[in-house]
């Protein structure tokens, strides 16, 4: 039997290929993973998604020639065992699918022990990887802990740390979007469920880019991430020069399929475009770059006129009813003083269209009416109190599956914070704010 076990590690190892739909993949299997090789030709962004007894997990996969390549990393699998890998297409069609069956690790131990207890006090910690879990199961030798999200789902041991039986430790979601919420049980050693709590991922400011000269130097840019994450209904006046007020709490979007809430998707993509610009050159402030903080839309208009900025990003998602809906709206103002005192209604829309095809070019949207367009009206006040050229950026419908899909991946958030540079450039060169490059 000894003498078969080598053959049976090497028979796991071999690649498992499966084809559906023109879609080819090939799975190998690894300790504690697996490498994939994907060709699904006329797909930039695919979902890979895979299932084992005690891991679950999906993952958007970008490629611009629809060639994927990579390895997912099984971190709570060290039994090993059979998962199904399926590749889903931005419509949530199955494209391709197979399975693969993973060794066992080296040096892997079944936990051993008493592992059913009253549980208690578990507490739960955000922490940008993940949470921190603490809680105390008196005379065990181990628990099990399971955790959920929408990107991933796991079943381990975990152990005590001291005789007491205190158990405390970090885990790590890497598949787990920023502020998506877990839930968190401790189960008996078979399954039984003592003990649930819940928290989110949180969120950390990533550190800012090196400031650069640049073909955007001397202009300030106002990033306005739309939103926050605790809305308070609010009065405020249309704006200088137009009558009426309006209220609202500011309801936002959120995802059809990753569920994740307008607030925290254009602050992701804010800081991308911040870097993005700070690169070029530009001097770039944001009216937040935390979820925990409340500011009118007037607050975030005094904020970009304290700056002096020259220009205001508002970045937003958009949602409708109509599920097939895509692509990006730009919104000016039209009537305000403020408004008029910038630009003519036909500059601004010069200007709102000029960013716009930038933003369609950088995604590979059709530059026509279809995918979007430019609209001047008075129906924003945090546009009509805008001292400076302002727009309203409705980056996609997350009412939409494939554009709530994109919108949740540092690649298409990329491409987006690309689009808004190219037309801030294009504006600044319009307003004079800077030379053409030769």
């Amino acid at each position: 039997m000894r003498k078969l076990i080598p053959l049976i590690f090497l028979l796991l190892c071999l690649p498992v290929m499966a084809l559906a739909a023109g879609a080819e993949l090939t799975l190998t299997a690894e300790e504690m993973g697996f490498a994939y090789d994907l060709s699904a030709e006329g797909n930039e962004f695919v979902v890979l998604v895979w299932e084992g007894k005690n891991e679950t997990g999906r993952q958007t996969l970008y490629s611009a020639d629809g060639q994927f390549s990579g390895r997912v990393e099984l971190a709570y699998s060290p039994m090993g065992g059979k998962f199904t890998v399926k590749v889903l297409n931005l419509k949530q069609n199955q494209i391709a699918k197979a399975t693969v069956t993973l060794p066992e690790a080296a040096g892997y131990e079944a936990p051993q022990g008493r592992a059913n207890a009253t549980v208690r006090s578990l507490t739960l910690e955000e922490t940008p990887e993940g949470f921190r879990y603490s809680f105390t199961a008196p005379d065990t030798d181990y628990m099990l802990l399971y955790f959920r999200s929408k990107q991933q789902t796991a079943t381990f041991p975990v152990y005590p740390v001291n005789a007491e039986g205190l158990y405390e430790g970090e885990i790590k979601s890497p598949l787990t979007y920023c502020r998506t919420q877990f839930t968190v049980q401790v189960r008996s050693g078979k399954g039984s469920m003592k003990k649930e709590a819940t928290c989110r991922k949180a969120w950390a400011i990533p550190e800012a880019a090196q400031a650069q000269e640049g073909r955007l130097s001397g202009v300030v840019v106002c990033i306005d991430p739309g939103h926050q994450e605790n809305g308070r209904f609010v009065t405020e006046p249309m704006g200088p020069g137009l009558s009426g007020k309006t209220s609202g709490k500011g309801g936002m979007a959120q995802g059809t399929v990753t569920l994740r809430k307008e607030d925290i998707v254009v602050l992701e993509t804010a800081m991308r475009l911040r870097d993005v610009l700070v690169a070029q050159g530009a001097t770039v402030v944001l009216t937040r770059d935390v979820q925990d903080v409340f500011h009118t839309n007037i607050e975030r208009c005094e904020i970009a006129a304290e700056a002096g900025a020259h220009i205001m990003l508002r970045l937003h998602c958009n949602n409708t009813s109509n599920k097939n809906k895509t692509g990006i709206q730009i919104y000016s103002p039209l009537n305000s003083d403020y408004a008029r005192a910038v630009a003519s209604p036909e500059e601004y829309r010069a200007m709102g269209e000029a960013l716009l095809d930038a933003m369609k070019n950088a995604v590979g949207y059709e530059l026509k009416e279809g995918t979007g367009i430019v609209r001047l009206n008075d129906n924003y006040v945090g546009n009509n109190w805008a001292q400076m050229a302002c727009f309203l950026v409705e980056m996609g419908y997350m009412s939409n599956v494939g554009e709530d899909i994109k919108l949740a991946t540092p690649e298409y958030q990329m491409m987006l914070a690309n689009g808004m540079a190219d037309g801030v450039y294009d504006i600044a060169v319009m307003r004079g704010w800077v030379d053409a490059e030769e």
